[in-house]
């Protein structure tokens, strides 16, 4: 590890072209002491924002397992690894995620190290490392959901270029792991301000950290099983400190009244939930978020061009590459409480509807918010899906976009004629009648939306998710029923559904998977629960095939399996460790995780 004074030298030259150049005319940069340094608001400032800009946080360029990828043909999203979306795939890890953490994990503690040394007010210095422990406990969360125990590096290290030199520390075991997590947002919370500037962690930011987290090392002492001796797993007796430490830190959230649920358009729910994602800056339901905006960040991403329907495509292609099951489209309930399965027959038996919109009609209004149906319009164009025409009881399925039927001829063609009837839709042909529209930009034009482009911010943490965090864990406390059912009731009238008069497990677990779809939390929430392993074993998604009844001059549904099958095993509850890591010299990785 490079010394710091060197290291935060180097950011002033290269990163702070706005800071005075008097300041690093006055002497040559290798020669800056620590005191000027950290007496130096914008070389600390850099120094953060390297920190902030290698946190591990799973957003749009999170693909493939990897940071800050570009996702390719779309199928390597943390939804694509659940129901949530068609192209399903399993969990992918990419091994390079352990010398990246560890790497920021380094720069990190050589901050906390070398600030200890420097005359400044207490104050000041417990705010720089409360913020830098935050940001380390947002690593280690990050390595140990991954990969269970892992080495607890708390010193800086020197290491060598190569990149063959071990950490030269044992595996921890989870449970120390998640210990040092806690002490450092503890830590954290106890010196932070309560305010910050957009992208900085303050109190409530790590309060919310430990909410998330200790929800999670809660939910693995009490459904999980010990193996290793304590290096993945936890010990049941656990369960309850843990899942008492979530709850305490999202009553602390809530209590404070800092935030509250985004409320802007009430008149219109699904719009309201839409914008939740878009309307970032102001916005009272925000607690942490990750800006994208080029002007201030220097980084885009690509979001726009992945999920765009095909009607409304960029001019450089792609499109499509986020479309949500019918498994997910009916995990979302009607306005009324009832079930959310669609109520559309069998065939030879079907419901018929006049218009594509109608078999949605009083769906929850996050349904509406979250995703493009068919038949709806996004951009002033109306997206279509629609795989063919029935006709005397016959099925005529349609094979390219936009195709007509041909009473007549009774046969697909390309283009419409005198006695036709649309055949297809605008942007798919098939069963994925579904589009993401959680987080598109609903204002950007087509034209615009190329490869890292795209500019919305990522919300990292908010108020819902807190919600969500406090009634479960106050659930699995055995708390007064009262207090979860109030905390989820809390969302649904937001949402504009009919409130709940009876709380269990599974409506909460239901109530998550639904607030926080395409989110990046279900495939965590499924390892934290152990129910990865009951969920997909050889599950197949589900997608609708829409026909138009040329006789009925009206729309009928079919559900139909949507992809290959996927099944996870006992093992995928963690990743392996990196055989890359395990087989340096002096490695004391030992063997790695089970199952492998």
């Amino acid at each position: 590890m490079k010394n710091i004074k060197t290291y935060l030298a180097l950011l002033l030259t290269v990163g702070l072209s706005a800071c005075n150049d008097s300041f690093l005319d006055k002497k040559p940069v290798d020669l800056l002491t620590a005191e000027q340094v950290y007496n130096s608001p914008e070389a600390v400032e850099a120094y953060f924002a390297t920190l902030y800009k290698d946190l591990p946080i799973e957003d749009f360029s999170f693909c493939n397992g990897r940071f800050g990828e570009f996702p390719a043909n779309g199928d390597g999203y943390t939804a694509n690894w659940t129901w949530e979306t068609t192209n399903s795939t399993n969990a992918a890890n990419n091994d390079e995620n352990w010398g990246k953490l560890y790497r920021a994990v380094r720069n990190v503690n050589t901050f906390i190290k070398e600030i200890a040394t420097v005359a400044l007010p207490e104050a000041t210095k417990n705010a720089y490392v409360a913020e830098a422990r935050f940001v380390r406990a947002y690593y280690y969360q990050e390595l140990v959901k991954y990969w269970g125990g892992v080495p607890i590096l708390l010193e800086p290290q020197q290491v060598d270029d190569s990149n063959t030199q071990s950490l030269n520390l044992p595996r921890s075991k989870e449970a120390e792991v998640w210990d040092l997590v806690k002490s450092d947002l503890d830590f954290a919370v106890a010196n932070l301000p309560v305010s910050s500037v957009y992208g900085r962690a303050n109190k409530y930011v790590a309060l919310a950290l430990l909410s998330r987290s200790m929800l999670h090392a809660g939910s693995i002492a009490k459904f999980g099983t010990v193996q290793l001796d304590g290096l993945v797993g936890i010990d049941p007796s656990k369960a309850t400190p843990y899942l008492q430490a979530a709850y305490d830190a999202s009553k602390a959230i809530i209590d404070g009244g800092k935030y509250s649920l985004f409320n802007k358009y009430p008149t219109d729910k699904a719009l309201n939930f839409q914008m939740l994602f878009f309307e970032l800056q102001g916005n009272s339901e925000a607690i942490f978020c990750k800006g994208w905006d080029y002007e201030s960040t220097r980084r885009t991403h690509s979001q726009d061009l992945m999920a765009l329907p095909e009607a409304i495509r960029s001019p450089i292609g792609y499109a499509n590459r986020l479309t949500p099951t019918l498994d997910m489209v009916e995990r979302f309930e009607y306005m009324d409480g009832t079930p959310g399965t669609l109520n559309i027959g069998t065939p030879g038996a079907y419901v018929h509807y006049a218009n594509p919109q109608d078999v949605f009609k009083n769906k929850d209004p996050r349904f509406f918010g979250s995703v493009i149906s068919t038949g709806s319009s996004f951009k002033g164009v109306e997206i279509t899906g629609q795989r063919g025409v029935i006709y005397n009881g016959v099925k005529y399925n349609g094979t390219a976009l936009n195709q007509y039927f041909d009473i007549d001829k009774k046969q697909i063609v390309a283009n419409p004629t005198a006695n036709s009837v649309r055949a297809t839709g605008n942007s798919n042909n098939g069963a994925s009648v579904f589009w993401l529209k959680k987080w598109l930009d609903p204002a950007r034009p087509a034209n615009l939306c190329v490869d890292w482009s795209s500019e919305t911010d990522w919300l990292d943490m908010r108020l819902g998710e807190v919600l969500l965090n406090f009634a479960e864990a106050s659930f699995e406390l055995g708390k007064p029923a009262a207090e979860a059912l109030d905390a989820v009731n809390q969302l649904r009238t937001r949402a504009g559904i009919a409130k709940l008069t009876t709380i269990d497990r599974s409506k909460i677990r239901n109530e998550r998977n639904v607030e926080l779809a395409f989110e990046n939390r279900t495939f965590w929430d499924l390892r934290r629960w152990r129910t990865l392993t009951t969920e997909f074993s050889g599950w197949i998604p589900s997608g609708l095939y829409i026909y138009y009844d040329a006789n009925a001059k009206d729309y009928v549904f079919e559900r139909t399996p949507n992809g290959g099958g996927k099944t996870y095993q006992l093992k995928d509850y963690y990743f392996q460790i990196p055989s890359s890591e395990r087989s340096k010299a002096g490695s004391l990785l030992g063997n790695g995780n089970p199952g492998y």
